[in-house]
C-alpha cells in the first residue's frame, strides 16, 4: 500500500498498469530508475541533476571503458554506484532497491568504480597559472596556485594495522592530501598515507614521487600553520590572529594581521572544497565496509565527481550549508604540528612574506585614509 502510494503520487499509474504483466523485481527496479527523471529525485538519490547525470554516462562510456550488460544499463550501474556513495548504504539495502543479487551489485560498483579512476585525469589536473590573473580575491597573492591542506578520512582497517592509521583524536583514519583553485576544483589529491602520518610526511611524498605535487620555481601554495613557511608554501604569521570567524566586528591594525586576514580568506577555499565532498558523499563521513584500496579509490572518486559536479552544476544551496557550518564550527587551538622539515626557512622567503604583507597595509591604510 505504501509502495503504491508514493508511485501515484508521483504520477506513475500508467506506467504502473503497463508494466504489471513483466517479473515483480524488474517491476520495481524500472519503477525506481524511471523516478529518477524527477529533478528532485535524481538530486536527493544521486547528488546530481539530470542533466549532469546523462553527462556523466558519456563520459564514463566514452573515456572511462564502461559498458552495458545483458541485464545491466550503464544508467542503472552508475545510478547504483552515485547513490551508494551519496547515502553509504551497504549491498544489502541497495539489493531491496534495484532487485539484483548482492554479487552482481558488487560486481557492478567495481566496474564503475575502475572506470572513474580512468576518468580521474581529465578532471583532476594541476594548474601553472597564478590565481591573480584568473580572480580578484587572489590579486594580492601573486604567484599563488592555490590552496593547500589536509584532511582526515576515517575508513576501516584490519586490526593488525589499526595502530598506525590511528590520528590524533583516536579514530582510524586516512590523511589526504588536497591542492584547490579559487574555483573550488581540485587540482590534486593524494590519499592513502595512514591516519597517524605527520603532514610533512605527506608532503614530501606528494613531492616526490612519479605523478608529484608540482610546484614551479617563483610559485607557490597557500598553506595553514601546519606547515612551514618556506619555498613554495606561503604560510600566515604565527602569534596572529587568523582565522575569518575571529575578524568579526574588527580590522587589522598592522600589515601582519592584514596579511592573515587576507590568507584566510581565500585559503579558506581548500576547506570549502573538502566541506563539499564530505557534505555531499556520506560515504567518506564515516569508515564503510570495503576493503582498504577499495576505499581508497572511493575516496579518490568522490574528488573526481566533485571536479565534474563544480564543472556542470550550479550548488549555491550545498555550499551555503558548508560556509555555515564552517562559521559555526568551534576553532580548535592552533597545535604546533610538525612542520615541514624539507622546506626549510629561508631569509629570502621569509623577506618575501614580510614585504607582501607591508605592501598589503599601505594600501589598506591608504584606502581607508580615503573614506575618513
Amino acid at each position: 500500500m505504501h509502495r503504491m502510494a508514493f508511485i501515484c503520487f508521483r504520477g506513475l499509474r500508467y506506467r504502473e498498469l503497463q508494466l504489471c504483466d513483466q517479473d515483480e523485481r524488474d517491476y520495481w527496479r524500472k519503477m525506481w530508475i524511471r523516478l529518477l527523471d524527477d529533478e528532485k529525485v535524481c538530486l536527493h538519490q544521486l547528488r546530481v541533476t539530470g542533466q549532469a547525470f546523462k553527462k556523466l554516462c558519456d563520459v564514463l562510456v566514452q573515456k572511462g571503458g564502461l559498458v552495458a550488460t545483458r541485464y545491466v544499463t550503464i544508467k542503472e550501474i552508475l545510478a547504483l554506484f552515485l547513490h551508494i556513495l551519496a547515502h553509504d548504504l551497504k549491498n544489502s539495502t541497495i539489493r531491496s532497491i534495484f532487485a539484483h543479487p548482492s554479487e552482481t551489485i558488487s560486481r557492478q560498483f567495481h566496474i564503475v568504480l575502475r572506470a572513474m579512476m580512468k576518468i580521474g585525469k581529465f578532471y583532476i589536473k594541476q594548474n601553472s597559472v597564478s590565481l591573480h590573473e584568473v580572480d580578484d580575491k587572489w590579486k594580492w597573492f601573486k604567484g599563488a596556485l592555490g590552496a593547500l591542506d589536509g584532511t582526515l578520512i576515517e575508513i576501516t582497517v584490519p586490526a593488525s594495522e589499526q595502530g598506525k592509521y590511528r590520528d590524533r583524536k583516536g579514530n582510524l583514519s586516512t590523511n589526504v592530501l588536497g591542492a584547490c583553485d579559487a574555483n573550488l576544483k581540485f587540482t590534486y589529491v593524494l590519499p592513502g598515507w595512514e591516519g597517524s602520518a605527520s603532514d610533512s610526511c605527506v608532503l614530501r611524498d606528494a613531492l616526490t614521487r612519479c605523478t608529484s605535487l608540482k610546484v614551479p620555481q617563483n610559485m607557490y601554495y597557500l598553506v595553514d600553520l601546519g606547515y612551514t613557511n618556506g619555498q613554495g608554501f606561503l604560510a600566515p604569521y604565527r602569534g596572529t590572529r587568523y582565522h575569518l570567524n575571529l575578524w568579526r566586528g574588527d580590522t587589522p591594525t598592522n600589515y601582519k594581521e592584514l596579511f592573515n586576514l587576507r590568507h584566510s580568506a581565500v585559503r579558506n577555499t581548500i576547506e570549502r572544497g573538502f566541506g563539499l565532498i564530505k557534505k555531499r558523499w556520506a560515504i567518506v563521513h564515516h569508515a564503510c565496509f570495503y576493503d582498504v584500496k577499495t576505499q581508497i579509490r572511493i575516496i579518490n572518486a568522490c574528488f573526481t565527481l566533485h571536479n565534474f559536479i563544480r564543472d556542470e552544476m550550479v550548488e549555491e544551496d550545498l555550499l551555503r550549508e558548508v560556509d555555515e557550518e564552517l562559521e559555526e564550527a568551534t576553532l580548535e587551538n592552533e597545535v604546533e604540528r610538525d612542520n615541514i622539515t624539507f622546506v626549510g626557512v629561508t631569509d629570502e622567503w621569509s623577506q618575501f612574506r614580510d614585504n607582501l604583507a607591508m605592501e598589503m597595509f599601505e594600501e589598506y591604510q591608504a584606502w581607508r585614509a580615503l573614506r575618513i
